[in-house]
């Protein structure tokens, strides 16, 4: 039971998964039914027709006494075997015709319904990794999350398609056991049970491996994935250090694992086939040298060896199929889990047009604020006290390590305070995060830039045909960016490469103030958004910043620089977790 229960794991974990597909289209389901039923119909036919075909050229006399045959001797009113046997033979064309349209009809179908639940678990999965908090990305290995959509997406749909094809083969192969056991029920029942036993058999020798080969694939990809992107990210260092044999090694080592696991998977699928055609080709040795002394008895076996020769046509890449699909699906199961294990998580799912800003017009407020990163840990600020009027110039030094970032990320609420409250005109952002995110832009030291044009740059998040061109140049003009871009021959719509490599760092800040001022946020958090400026520039980016409107714009600035906060209303000094006054 308990071998039972395993092999049939995968199928219960995809109708899990399946069920994740709110609005299910079961058309697509009933529409597959009516096809395999027509389709495995005709099947039949082929196998039924061909029986009678064969008996027919053997014995003139054997439409005699059949009630079908006779049925259709009255009923197109035949007068010799002859148009008999071309009237079957016409019926058997047409079935195979049909089959052949049916069978492509039903795959068509099958890939249709599979681009149906493809797209429709991609989104699910999509959206259950951007609608999280921020901290999910600190607990959780992007590279396991980004194996979801390079990899482990592409095998579960493939697997269902399998489990569609195995439905069809099951029916097909149900119903030509049925029509063999009609023109010969013992030899079927011993030929079939014989190499169901024997692909059982496979299964259960080869069940482990192909679990065991599951689990190194499953871990090993993402691996693979981690490797390629630490090269993409590091490769300035790797170039520098000479480390290229280093990470030539891991990858090599890791892919050696992805590859053998490989190699092995496709070995277990193709043992099978051989093994069968070579005792199917020995049982009908078997039974013509047991009736080689009988040339009667022999001459009766000859439709019958001929009609399961053309089923064992069909039924023995059915059952490779079904055997292949099952072992493909079983290596699957890991990924599976972890697709369904992630689909579970937690989400905040909001509506942008629903969202009204947080009003902020007198204050925001951190009151006795600690927090760690883990509890076992020692605090990483605690017991923070700060009030900011709107239009204020607050600014915050302190040592790289100090807590700087996590100040400003508890102020943009992007992380929770472990202890304490933030509150905006009095007003906690603990249950209103999204309202408080349409009031406040950040501007890092690394800025996040997208590989499309200026203009959806600035307009971050904007559709390119919604984006008000006059609004951009406005915000541009502030940033005092407007110059260089339209020296540019395509102006606010040029491309600037992927992370804006075809800008200098200076441009790239300040598109980044002119995404933030696009958003027309109440407050702006420089964190160390100047640090890799050389001096000039920087004096340029702070006179940016510090010209900003006091009237619409209350600004933190983060700096380990001291002088950069010349300007500032008040300077805090974040120092052994705690804040003071400078």
């Amino acid at each position: 039971m308990k071998v039972a229960n395993n092999n049939l794991e995968f199928y219960f974990l995809l109708i899990k998964l399946i069920s994740f597909v709110k609005d299910f289209k079961k058309t697509y389901l009933v529409v597959l039914l009516l096809i395999l039923a027509s389709s495995a119909f005709f099947e039949i036919c082929i196998l039924g027709f061909l029986y009678i075909l064969i008996k027919a050229f053997q014995n003139p006399d054997y439409f005699q006494g059949t009630f079908f045959l006779e049925f259709l001797i009255k009923l197109f009113n035949l007068t010799s075997n002859q148009q008999l046997v071309l009237l079957i033979s016409i019926f058997f064309i047409i079935a195979c015709l049909l089959s052949g349209t049916l069978r492509l009809l039903f795959i068509y179908i099958s890939t249709k319904f599979l681009n149906y639940i493809g797209r429709k678990i991609s989104i699910l999965c999509y959206e259950n990794m951007i609608y999280q908090n921020f901290d999910f990305y600190f607990r959780n290995n992007t590279n396991s999350i980004l194996s979801i959509f390079s990899t482990k997406l592409v095998f579960i749909l493939n697997s269902i398609f399998n489990t569609i094809n195995m439905f069809y083969s099951t029916i097909i192969f149900l119903l030509t056991f049925i029509i063999l056991s009609y023109i010969n029920f013992n030899i079927t029942i011993l030929s079939t049970s014989f190499f169901i036993i024997l692909y059982i058999l496979i299964i259960i020798f080869f069940k482990k491996k192909i679990i065991k080969n599951g689990s190194i694939i499953a871990n090993e990809q993402p691996l693979n994935l981690k490797i390629i992107r630490e090269t993409f990210n590091g490769f300035r260092d790797i170039l520098l250090n000479n480390n290229q044999k280093f990470y030539t090694n891991i990858f090599s080592n890791s892919n050696n694992k992805l590859l053998k696991a490989q190699d092995k998977f496709k070995f277990i699928y193709s043992v099978p086939r051989p093994l069968i055609e070579s005792f199917l080709l020995m049982s009908i040795g078997f039974i013509i040298a047991i009736n080689s002394n009988n040339y009667e008895s022999l001459e009766k076996l000859l439709p019958f060896l001929a009609t399961i020769a053309v089923a064992a046509q069909r039924i023995l890449p059915i059952l490779n199929q079904l055997y292949t699909a099952h072992a493909t699906n079983l290596d699957q199961t890991e990924s599976l889990k972890y697709i369904i294990s992630f689909l579970k998580k937690k989400t905040i799912y909001y509506d942008n047009k629903k969202i009204k800003s947080l009003e902020f017009k007198k204050s925001i407020t951190l009151n006795n604020i600690s927090f760690y990163y883990n509890s076992k840990a020692s605090p990483v600020l605690k017991d923070i006290n700060l009030d900011i009027l709107t239009g204020s110039r607050i600014g915050i030094v302190g040592k790289s390590g100090s807590g700087k970032s996590t100040l400003a990320d508890l102020i943009l609420g992007i992380v929770n305070p472990i202890k304490g409250e933030i509150l905006v005109d009095g007003k906690s952002i603990i249950n209103k995060k999204q309202s408080w995110y349409s009031r406040v832009a950040n501007v890092p030291q690394n800025i996040f830039i997208t590989e499309q044009t200026i203009a959806e740059n600035i307009a971050f998040g904007v559709e390119k045909n919604r984006i008000d061109i006059n609004k951009v140049k406005n915000v541009a003009k502030q940033a005092q960016i407007s110059d260089f871009i339209e020296s540019k021959s395509d102006g606010y719509w040029s491309f600037i490469g992927e992370k804006g490599l075809k800008i200098s760092v200076g441009q790239r800040q300040r598109i980044a103030i002119a995404r933030a001022l696009y958003k027309q946020s109440s407050l702006i958090i420089f964190d160390e958004a100047t640090s890799s400026l050389d001096s000039d520039v920087e004096k340029l980016i702070l006179n940016t910043i510090f010209n900003l409107s006091r009237k619409n714009y209350t600004l933190i600035i983060i700096s380990h620089k001291l002088s950069n906060l010349k300007n500032c209303d008040f300077i805090y000094k974040i120092e052994n977790s705690s804040l003071n006054k400078f």
